[in-house]
């Protein structure tokens, strides 16, 4: 006996397809209460708002702006990941909860962000080489880091339920980073052509 499939409705549609262009450019079928595919605003972040200020004060405006999105599900304890290749950015879903201060997501898009910008370089064994001495340079010379790392021993990975309701606060760090005078990265050279995603982790990171 065949088992005639069930027809889908229009609503669910988002949960099994993968449109073939930019998502910018096409409005996805969602699910009322959840998250559409690739989307970089989540409840209390907007990942596309804290791109555009690390990019310009840390990056210059260098880096195209690559697809940024929230996981669909919650990472116990992968902070963020990136697709060089693909130039896609995941964050961990669990960070976009009130209980996580600002500075802490930024910190992690910025990590993810100068993976698109050093690349993946080759390691003294001939092997793949993700944190180069330049990157952690580069990475311990953002704002707000050592306050990051700190929370993050402190904090993370987070207990109960996520707060969704935003924090009232007079300044944020995103706002404070704004007002600074953009950073003089490193040059890089080229990057290669054999990329994979690579994987960032708490705390062997």
């Amino acid at each position: 006996m065949t088992r005639v499939p069930p027809l889908l409705l229009p609503g669910q549609l988002d949960l099994f397809a993968v449109p073939s262009i930019p998502v910018s450019e096409v409005a996805l079928p969602t699910i009322p209460g959840r998250r559409a595919r690739h989307e970089p605003k989540g409840h209390i972040y907007n990942l596309a708002v804290h791109f555009g200020v690390v990019n310009r004060v840390i990056f210059k405006g260098q880096l195209e702006a690559p697809t940024l999105r929230w996981s669909r599900n919650r990472w116990r304890y992968t902070l963020g990941l990136c697709d060089v290749k693909k130039r896609v950015i995941t964050l961990n879903v669990s960070l976009d909860d009130a209980r996580v201060p600002d500075l802490v997501v930024a910190a992690v898009l910025h990590h993810e962000m100068l993976h698109l910008y050093f690349g993946i370089s080759e390691g003294p064994n001939g092997g793949r080489r993700f944190h180069t001495p330049q990157f952690r340079a580069a990475e311990r010379a953002f704002p707000g880091y050592s306050d990051s790392e700190k929370w993050l021993a402190t904090n993370w990975p987070l207990r109960g339920r996520p707060a969704k309701k935003p924090r009232e606060q007079d300044a944020s760090f995103l706002s404070y980073l704004s007002t600074m005078d953009p950073f003089t990265l490193p040059p890089v050279r080229k990057l290669p052509d054999r990329v994979e995603s690579t994987r960032l982790e708490f705390p062997d990171r």
